[in-house]
Formats: C-alpha cells, structure tokens, sequence
C-alpha cells in the first residue's frame, strides 16, 4: 500500500525546542524520498495543540477527527487524524544529501 503510520514521543526535557518538527520532517524526508511511501498519517489527541502544531509544521494536515477516541489526563477526548503525502514533499532531500545521493 505504500503507507505508514507515524509515532513519536518526547521527553519532557525535550519539548519546546523544536526537536519534534525537525524529527518528523526528517522522517518525512526519508518516507518519502528514500522509501518511496506515498502517504504517512498518525492520531494525535485534540487537546495535545502543541503537538498538532510541530506535526502541521511538518507537513501533516488535518483528515479528520475520531469522537471520544482518547483520553487525555484521565478524561475522554477526540484523536485527530493527520496525514502527508508524497506529493505535497516534493524538492531537494536533507536525507539524501547526508547519504551522498542527492541526484
């Protein structure tokens, strides 16, 4: 199918800094220039905006929305689902620039 489901998670040190971002846009690079996938999506829970907004920053988008599918500091909550294609990633590729195959 040519598709993925993204995971990432965070220490507490380590957000705020932009890690996120620059670690799926990385992983986005790599999904779609070096392995050629088509689309990446993941579920994130509404009230997580911060990371919506690193993962919009990124290049995901918005797909939809899954009622009650989460919870969130032990009360219920959507899931948002969010996707990438391959298509909206085009340009040159930091990942294959640091493999030496950036043609």
């Amino acid at each position: 199918m040519r598709t993925a489901e993204y995971v990432i998670m965070l220490a507490a040190e380590a957000r705020g800094r932009g890690l996120g971002t620059r670690a799926t846009r990385l992983s986005l690079d790599y999904a779609f220039h070096i392995t050629n996938l088509r689309m990446v999506w993941l579920k994130v829970l509404a009230p997580d905006t911060a990371g919506i907004r690193a993962y919009e920053k990124a290049g995901f988008r918005t797909a939809g929305t899954l009622r009650e599918a989460g919870y969130w500091l032990g009360e219920v909550c959507d899931e948002v689902m969010m996707d990438a294609l391959a298509k909206d990633h085009t340009g040159p590729s930091a990942v294959r620039a640091a493999l030496g195959q950036d043609h």
